[in-house]
């Protein structure tokens, strides 16, 4: 029986990595350089998540087509092996429709490169006893968390002497030792010290099946129910691009300011995912997401103080309410999202690991795409452009509310602690699967 390996959170590490260094240098060369105003930056940062919402086809281009005898390993080189040359295309490029397309290619290869870690993480998942489930998520989520908040402090110093395409070189460099790094730990013998598929000798399944598998899993009012409440909660429209553009154009924060947010943002999120493992793990989903649906919408609200000014008659530096929307919002939703994965993996079925729990995590990316074009409509309707703020605070005031709308679908939620309903669910037959 393969058992969880050190390793795998080293590649999440360097997935945080890998995630965020690009992305302040990407938004300011799109701002800056481009000249792209703000609705249509918001437009094709959402579109960015694209291909995140067909994580799904990556697992199953996994499970189905093995390389060279594996399933993950070569995956996993073949795509760092590509975010090299596009990492180095985009440094050299200038045009912004080449850019775009570049920046799109990237997203789509990180995403496939995700799928294969999560479905590692998947299979160790399910070899832990039930008094530590969510553990080895737990130490991924932290490790992934830990890279980006490398990333996000060391992107913006990087940004106060380099350019933005000297930042897509160095990424390009990242993901070529990581390429040359599992080659080195993943493709070491037949079977690999991480837990690979390919190791446990289970017959797999035609494409088919999965996919009725997956169709079968998602029945279960336990999974489908809490997937339905995640999207509607995060679905919700965000005005995270235009409080970008206000930083950056009225507030004239420097790329070192914007990164220290970025670190204080990804620091808080390691600090929920270990809070999450010591003090709620146990809690019953419906209280737990009450409080985080309820914190969410006061602590979104805050960014109304900064774009007011109230701060500065307060004596109070901006910086000190730069954390705002969607900093406050991606850590809670971070947190939201742990005890939906621990179910998801938990109900995993051997040979479609990486089609069911991606399947899973795209419902989430949808919801995040439908809020980035949403926010970019409203961005529009509310006349926010990158030199004029002046409905800023209504758009922001609305975003917030719309994420109260959430409380209404708490009924969705089935009762019960995530333990609880793990163990329910492992008591029903799977007989399809």
């Amino acid at each position: 029986m393969a058992r969880p390996q050190p390793l795998l959170p080293v590649f999440y590490f360097a997935l945080g990595i890998q995630l965020q260094l690009p992305e302040l240098a990407a938004s300011l060369y799109l701002l800056r350089d481009l000249q792209m105003d703000v609705a249509t930056l918001a437009a094709f940062e959402a579109t960015l998540i694209l291909p995140w919402c067909l994580k799904p086809v990556f697992g199953l281009v996994s499970d189905t087509f093995p390389l060279c005898g594996r399933r993950r390993a070569p995956y996993i080189i073949l795509g760092n092996l590509v975010l090299t040359a596009t990492w180095t295309a985009l440094a050299g490029s200038s045009n912004a429709a080449t850019a775009q397309a570049l920046l799109m290619l990237a997203s789509t290869t990180t995403c496939g490169i995700d799928v294969m870690y999560d479905s590692l993480l998947v299979e160790a998942a399910q070899h832990e006893p039930d008094t530590d489930h969510g553990t080895i998520q737990s130490k991924c989520w932290g490790a992934r968390a830990a890279g980006a908040l490398v990333a996000a402090l060391g992107g913006g110093l990087l940004l106060q002497v380099l350019t933005s395409r000297s930042v897509f070189g160095l990424c390009a460099c990242v993901a070529a030792a990581v390429a040359v790094f599992a080659g080195g730990t993943l493709c070491v013998g037949r079977a690999t010290h991480l837990p690979a598929a390919a190791a446990t000798h289970v017959p797999r399944p035609s494409c088919g099946a999965r996919v009725c598998a997956i169709y079968t899993a998602f029945r279960q009012p336990s999974l489908w129910r809490p997937a339905l409440f995640v999207f509607l909660f995060a679905a919700t429209p965000s005005s995270g691009d235009a409080m970008f553009a206000f930083l950056v154009r009225d507030l004239h924060f420097s790329p070192q300011t914007l990164g220290m947010l970025g670190f204080i943002r990804h620091g808080a999120m390691l600090l929920g995912t270990g809070l999450f493992q010591r003090c709620w793990r146990f809690t019953p989903y419906r209280r737990f997401f009450a409080v985080v649906v309820v914190v969410s919408a006061l602590l979104g609200a805050t960014p109304v103080v900064l774009v007011s000014h109230w701060n500065q008659q307060w004596g109070i530096p901006n910086a000190f309410f730069a954390a705002g929307d969607d900093l406050f919002l991606s850590v809670l939703g971070s947190i939201a999202l742990m005890p939906c994965l621990v179910l998801a993996a938990k109900l995993c079925p051997p040979g479609v690991e990486a089609s069911l729990y991606a399947t899973f995590v795209s419902v989430l990316n949808f919801a995040g795409l439908v809020s980035g074009y949403g926010g970019a409509l409203l961005t529009r309707a509310y006349g926010v452009t990158r030199d004029d703020f002046t409905h800023l605070v209504p758009l922001v005031l609305t975003c917030t509310a719309s994420s109260l709308v959430a409380l209404c679908a708490l009924p969705l939620l089935p009762r019960g602690s995530v333990k609880e309903l793990a163990h329910r669910t492992r008591t029903v037959e799977l007989s399809s699967l």
